[in-house]
């Protein structure tokens, strides 16, 4: 009677540790906007994690850059989905997150979420350049999931890989405009 007691509590116990693993993440923020006739001053976005990037998955990416070229790896990065991001305005346009890494901090964590450079304001001409090919989304947030973002609409990444356990990661190498400051970032769900 004990062990089958204590088989259901760790199978009921694993359980919950692989659910709380993929829970999806919800958070909400408001970027100010360069404010032009078509454009609203303030606006409030979503992000929706589903799932972060593993080691294994970003050393993937980063081989298919480095053998394949830039074109096989475009594609397999397209087709990852790890969530969105939502700018809640008349527009409502939904950017698909491609890769989303997390990094524990003293007090809280720095998320990374990547995808390909897209325009979300209607009236404001942007200078699009090949060296920036990738739009990043970096959170910054506390153990209550409270804290400040930024987006960097035109960014180059690099990935950094250990070739010991077959793990990489895609990291921001530059980017060529100054970020979109995001502030109230908090976690809903």
């Amino acid at each position: 009677m004990k062990r089958t007691f204590s088989v259901m509590t760790l199978v009921s116990f694993c359980l919950c540790c692989c659910s709380l693993l993929s829970a999806k993440e919800k958070y909400e923020a408001k970027m100010l906007t360069r404010g032009g006739p078509n454009t609203e001053p303030v606006l409030k976005i979503q992000i929706v994690i589903e799932s972060y990037t593993t080691g294994e998955e970003g050393w993937q990416l980063m081989q298919l850059l480095n053998q394949g070229g830039n074109e096989p790896f475009i594609n397999a990065f397209r087709q990852a989905n790890k969530g969105s991001l939502l700018f809640m305005s008349a527009r409502g346009l939904k950017v698909m997150i491609h890769v989303a890494h997390v990094s524990p901090k003293e007090n809280g964590r720095k998320i990374m979420l990547f995808t390909e450079r897209q325009s979300w304001e209607m009236d404001v001409f942007q200078r699009t350049s090949g060296r920036y090919p990738f739009m990043i989304i970096e959170l910054d947030v506390d153990n209550k999931g409270k804290g400040e973002g930024r987006i960097y609409e035109n960014a180059q990444i690099k990935f950094r890989g250990n070739p010991a356990d077959g793990t990489a990661r895609m990291e921001m190498e530059d980017y060529g405009s100054a970020p979109k400051n995001l502030f109230r970032v908090q976690l809903i769900k």
